[in-house]
């Protein structure tokens, strides 16, 4: 009877044990590491169009993108291999400091001749000098007017080479009196060519000559924002709310100047936060329309909102149609294999970047590159992610398991002992 009960137990702890052993084995299956896809916060990749046959490429970067990650949480990627490809970071120059030289005219004659009328200056020059010349500007005591006048140069005063063509004029306390040469000329005089009717005999011209200090291209874009006009005592108060059509702020774009889109005839003072007053006008002289509706801008860092004032007087306020902002960009330039296909990744958890690219900045700059687009709308990135994934809806169905297997155990051992009495 003793051993019967002795053996009726082993098989009990033998089942038990058994059941603990297969309960662990399926645990530990339903506990192992598994790689899924995770999708990683505020990670994005968008696809770069590559164009052009430079080796060098470089795209702008939108506000959209700098907004949500500045110029540092970015990556090149090569698309079939995923490895990061180096860039760097050229911005536009824009502050830029000028200093004006002022160069000596001699008035020498003025005639008229197949519809136009001429007047030549020579340039006062010490021997043996050459004088630079890049703009050119007039003088004159009549208050309204308005031509199209035409530069010319010469070495010798005989054989004379078209430079450049600009409107000046005139007119309600407002002109227009330089004509940008468009670069620096060496000549010795200078013509002007006037459309007749010519009634300004008192007409007088002088040479600048503009050194602009750390002269490099700046990059501009514009954009159209979102504005809100309020209108009181004489004044009207404009602030910019946004990029018109998308969730950007201005808050951290390099803004060089705002201008004002109107059908309005009007000549205003406008005052920004860094000064003024800005004289913003749209005018009409001789069929002619006469406009200067842009507000420059220190190419800072602005805040989400900015504004300007416009001195409306006792006038009716300025219909305002709609406003571009202009902003310096900053490009992303990286070297492109023939044939690969590339992707920006911006934001998430990235950090700048460090890359020997940039020691070679200035010589690919000089070398050039290919403008090339982003082509939208980004996707939010997913990543292989290795984890441990418990899934402890098995563990429950294993308890309930081996729950079952002690009962049907204790209830074998119990009708074995009864029968054997």
């Amino acid at each position: 009877m003793l051993s019967n009960n002795r053996q009726c137990f082993n098989v009990f702890n033998v089942v038990v044990i058994a059941g603990f052993i297969l309960s662990f084995i399926l645990f530990a299956a339903s506990a192992r590491g598994k790689t899924v896809l995770a999708t990683e916060a505020n990670l994005y990749s968008i696809d770069i169009i590559i164009e052009g046959t430079r080796p060098y490429k470089a795209f702008a970067l939108p506000p959209e993108i700098i907004n949500h990650a500045g110029t540092t949480a970015l990556r090149v990627i090569d698309r079939e291999s995923g490895e990061e490809v180096p860039y760097f970071i050229h911005s536009g120059v824009y502050e830029l400091e000028a200093q004006t030289a002022y160069v000596q005219f001699t008035f020498l004659r003025q005639f008229e001749r197949d519809g136009f009328y001429y007047l030549d200056f020579r340039v006062d020059s010490p021997p043996n000098t050459d004088s630079l010349v890049s703009h050119l500007a007039l003088e004159t005591t009549q208050r309204e007017f308005l031509k199209n006048i035409t530069v010319l140069g010469s070495h010798d005063d005989q054989r004379w080479n078209e430079i450049a063509t600009g409107l000046v004029y005139g007119v309600a306390d407002v002109s227009q009196k330089e004509i940008d040469l468009g670069g620096v000329h060496r000549y010795g005089y200078y013509r002007l060519r006037i459309p007749v009717p010519w009634e300004y005999a008192d007409f007088h011209a002088y040479g600048m000559h503009r050194q602009i200090w750390e002269e490099r291209v700046t990059f501009t874009r514009s954009a159209e924002v979102d504005f809100e006009l309020v209108s009181e005592d004489g004044t009207s108060t404009v602030t910019l709310l946004g990029l018109a059509g998308t969730q950007a702020s201005m808050q951290n774009l390099r803004v060089t100047g705002v201008r004002i889109e109107t059908e309005s005839l009007f000549k205003r003072s406008i005052y920004t936060d860094h000064g003024g007053p800005w004289i913003l006008y749209r005018l009409f002289f001789q069929d002619t329309e006469l406009t200067d509706t842009f507000i420059p801008y220190p190419g800072r860092p602005q805040q989400a909102e900015m504004s300007f004032t416009i001195a409306d007087h006792d006038d009716r306020p300025i219909y305002i149609i709609g406003i571009l902002v202009e902003y310096a960009s900053d490009y992303v330039v990286f070297r492109a294999e023939e044939g690969r296909q590339y992707v920006l990744h911006y934001g998430g958890t990235l950090t700048k970047p460090v890359y020997d690219i940039e020691n070679f900045r200035d010589m690919i700059i000089q070398e050039g590159f290919d403008r090339v687009s982003l082509l939208g709308p980004a996707q939010q990135l997913t990543v292989e992610t290795d984890y441990e994934q418990r899934d402890f809806s098995r563990l429950f169905n294993i308890v309930i398991g081996l729950a079952g297997v002690v009962l049907v155990a204790v209830a074998a051992a119990a009708i074995y002992r009864q029968n054997k009495v």
